[in-house]
């Protein structure tokens, strides 16, 4: 019962601290950390940590999918270089770097071991970054490329950190070349899973019209795909992102689906993320518990190699700074040596790099008492402190000035070929219309209903036809919306698009879709037309009798 009311208090948390955040405009996970990690040093409050073995799978999978889903093929093929460069190469550079520091720092810890830690210490968390440069109001153009980069670099890294973990334990050197084809193997099987599990979700999706059921679906996707992927050997990670992304580019969703879903995964993401960064701060005792008198010790550690991390960002940043000058691209980044900066800031650690420490069997080497407390300085240093500082930080770079920070045109653009798509629709139905279109249609019916109420003579013949021309205009809207939201799907998919200003779009349609009586693209508007020419019958026919009781149709008139 003491765990399952911390948990109710993590949560509750959660929710208070995220209101404050964005009452003060600051990340609240990195808030939420500060403000938990005290409460372990109130007498009576017990020491809570879920098993290491459990921290992956338990969080990783709905927030992975959460972030997933808001890409698309187009943006990955369009960010290409974004994933070859930063979540292999700059990953593959940070461990190097870590793993020449911690040599230095830790005498005597060996190579497997150094880069056991320099591997669970070098790829920024998607999750981390997600939740704390987006309050921040980072544009768009960069937080795509960021989120694009933790999407895949944990793969990278986490294979390293098992290769060079299983030669520890056994007491061997580690094998580069075994390592190479370990993550070849890895992101290979991963992507074949991800596309079959994406597909057959996608034709499940299709094939169910209740709503519930399809959300449902979309929660317990990442956790099995995670598991699967385990089983076989390959990237959890990759096979969560592929099949998010391949399921929502097959499926057919409808508007309902789509607002539903935002809310739902706005709510999950919020929840577990709060969780997470929640057990980050309630770790903090345990750990110095643990290290005794080394505290210090482990703490320069980590700071010193928060520092390397942090160089080795920056200069990678500024190369790609460089070559996305050269080559003209405008809509990558970083463009500027501001956004190099920023860039490097953002390189955040999180719940991942805590989970792989933890995952350290006791006693595997010397220094194994000092690796929570370094890797919590880590954390403080990478995600905390300057998650706190980085609204500050946007402000000060004046990233406003850079092209097209805040998304404007983008979102402009997308708007002008929704309304000509919803145009041409008109267009195509105009001939089924009266000549003055939707509004006269309108003006007409009016008229129509006062001459009713003044000559009952053909009341019901007029009603009927008032009716059928009502839906008529009815599904001539629809079909508008219906245009306009495929021509946003369509862009969803082109390179070059960040499907967050489709998205942002696509997000106003579907509220005038559901609020115009359509669906979504599933077909189930045919019968539009017959449904509220049914409704408005029922209508009529409690009217009329009404008017056969006696005084009745006297008052009615009187009162119009």
């Amino acid at each position: 019962m003491t765990y399952l009311f911390m948990l109710i208090g993590l949560l509750l948390a959660t929710v208070i601290v995220a209101a404050l955040g964005d009452r003060f405009g600051l990340p609240w996970p990195a808030l939420l950390t500060v403000v938990v990690a005290p409460a372990l040093f109130i007498p009576g409050v017990p020491d809570w940590q879920i098993p290491a073995d459990l921290m992956l799978p338990i969080f990783l999978p709905p927030l992975l999918w959460s972030l997933a889903r808001r890409t698309s093929w187009g943006m990955i093929k369009a960010q290409s270089s974004v994933i070859w460069s930063m979540s292999i190469v700059l990953v593959f550079l940070t461990i190097a770097a870590l793993t020449g520091t911690a040599l230095i720092m830790l005498p005597g810890i060996g190579i497997a071991a150094a880069i056991v830690l320099a591997a669970a210490l070098a790829p920024p968390d998607p999750v981390a970054v997600d939740a704390v440069a987006g309050p921040a109001g980072i544009p768009r153009r960069i937080t795509g490329t960021l989120q694009t980069e933790g999407l895949f670099n944990d793969a990278a890294s986490i294979v390293t950190f098992h290769a060079a973990l299983s030669a520890l334990l056994a007491g061997s050197h580690v094998d580069i070349g075994r390592g190479f084809v370990e993550f070849v193997y890895s992101s290979v099987a991963a992507v074949l899973l991800g596309l079959i599990v994406g597909r057959v979700s996608a034709w499940f999706i299709d094939h169910v019209a209740d709503h519930a059921a399809r959300n449902a679906l979309t929660w317990v996707i990442p956790f099995a795909v995670y598991i699967l992927a385990e089983e076989i050997h390959a990237s959890g990670v990759i096979a969560i992102v592929i099949a998010a992304v391949e399921m929502h580019s097959r499926a057919t969703v409808t508007s309902e689906d789509r607002l539903s879903g935002h809310s739902f995964w706005e709510t999950v993401e919020m929840l577990f993320t709060g969780v997470a960064f929640g057990l980050i701060g309630l770790s903090f005792r345990s750990a110095i518990e643990t290290v005794g008198s080394e505290l210090w010790h482990a703490v320069l550690v980590g700071v010193v190699l928060s520092a390397v991390a942090f160089a080795v960002r920056f200069a990678w940043m500024w190369v790609i700074y460089r070559l996305n000058v050269a080559k003209g691209k405008i809509s990558s980044a970083p463009l500027r040596m501001q956004e190099v900066l920023l860039m490097a800031w953002s390189g955040m650690r999180g719940l991942v790099t805590l989970a792989l420490v933890l995952s350290i069997p006791a006693g595997a080497f010397d220094f194994h008492h000092e690796l929570t407390v370094i890797a919590l300085t880590v954390l403080v240093c990478t995600m905390v402190i300057p998650g706190l500082l980085l609204p500050w930080l946007v402000g000060v770079l004046d990233l406003d000035s850079g092209p097209d920070a805040a998304g404007d045109r983008a979102v402009a653009l997308l708007n002008v070929r929704a309304r000509e798509a919803a145009q041409n629709a008109v267009i195509a139905k105009a001939r089924e219309l009266p000549p003055e279109q939707l509004e006269a249609v309108q003006h007409w019916m009016d008229q129509q209903l006062i001459q009713e109420e003044i000559d009952p003579q053909g009341y019901q013949e007029r009603r009927e036809k008032l009716e059928k021309m009502r839906a008529k205009s009815q599904m001539a809207r629809i079909d508008a919306l219906k245009a306009a939201e495929a021509e946003m799907l369509k862009a969803r998919a082109e390179p070059g698009i960040n499907p967050a200003y489709v998205d942002e779009v696509l997000a106003d349609i579907d509220r005038m879709l559901i609020a115009a009586g359509g669906p979504g693209p599933r077909g189930a508007g045919e019968d539009i037309s017959e449904m509220v020419h049914e409704r408005k019958m029922q209508y009529l026919a409690s009217r009329k009798n009404r008017e056969l009781e006696p005084g009745t149709v006297d008052e009615d008139r009187t009162q119009h």
